[in-house]
């Protein structure tokens, strides 16, 4: 990321540059300095590479014999075989657009899980798109941001991180600044008062979903192998979840008999 911040902020510069030229002026400010993320960065990875070539090589990889179409994915409590299942959840805690993918890294899936909420949307005869989208750090990247469809929100950092960032940065207003790199415009809208209270609402619109799934349905794992016939259990869990979100809604509106 530090790494992709200096090369954002050094083309900015250079854009701005030329621009200055072809008007016949000079570019005013002061010139940027070295990065010092960018050189933190590149010794820490120096020190990993000359780790991982110190380590043991690795062991002979293996095939999973049970499920062969499922694979190695990080969670907070290690790692384990299986699938990344996705959700896009509406404010009212209606399921949207769900699927299960084997790609352990949930970058590449935003823009497709974007797109699936739109066809959900028209397949559904509602022509109101979403106004915002929220999407934690696992999805940040400068192309997800800057990506066709409605305003989005990403985290660029973990939640701990991102609050740890607003409290010494402090908060800020208005529209990022016009030469700000994708990163840049990401973090100011961040920290705007409206922008951290409106990211706020992420946990409690899709986090319950995944809490009530493994908490209060016992569903922490697939009971199928193979990736379609998790993705249609995963779509069959959540069904169920809309399907109690109906229910609850039809009781709310029901008018209690006259006597």
């Amino acid at each position: 990321m530090a790494k992709a911040r200096a090369e954002e902020r050094a083309a900015t510069r250079a854009a701005l540059e030329a621009d200055a030229r072809s008007s016949g002026r000079n570019l005013g400010g002061f010139l940027p300095g070295p990065d010092t993320k960018l050189a933190k960065a590149s010794e820490a990875l120096a020190a990993a590479r000359a780790t991982a070539e110190a380590a043991e090589p690795p062991a002979r990889r293996t095939a999973n014999i049970t499920d062969p179409e499922s694979r190695i994915m990080k969670t907070k409590d290690g790692f384990l075989q299986g699938y990344n299942a996705q959700a896009v959840v509406a404010r009212n805690g209606v399921v949207v657009a769900s699927t299960v993918s084997q790609d352990a890294n949930d970058v590449e899936l935003f823009v497709p899980m974007l797109a699936q909420v739109g066809r959900t949307l028209k397949a559904a005869g509602i022509e109101e798109v979403a106004n915002l989208n929220l999407a934690d750090a696992g999805y940040w990247s400068a192309a997800n941001a800057t990506a066709e469809g409605p305003p989005r929100l990403i985290a660029t950092v973990k939640d701990y991180k991102q609050r740890q960032a607003a409290r010494e940065a402090g908060t800020t207003s208005g529209e990022p600044p016009k030469d700000a790199s994708a990163l840049e415009a990401m973090e100011h809208r961040l920290r705007t008062q409206e922008g951290a209270a409106l990211y706020a609402l992420r946990s409690s619109i899709v986090e319950p979903l995944f809490g009530d799934h493994k908490e209060n349905q016992g569903w922490r794992r697939f009971r199928r192998r193979g990736l379609v016939a998790a993705e249609a259990e995963w779509s069959f869990m959540n069904l169920v979840q809309n399907l109690g979100k109906l229910f609850d809604h039809r009781g709310a509106l029901a008018v209690p008999p006259t006597r």
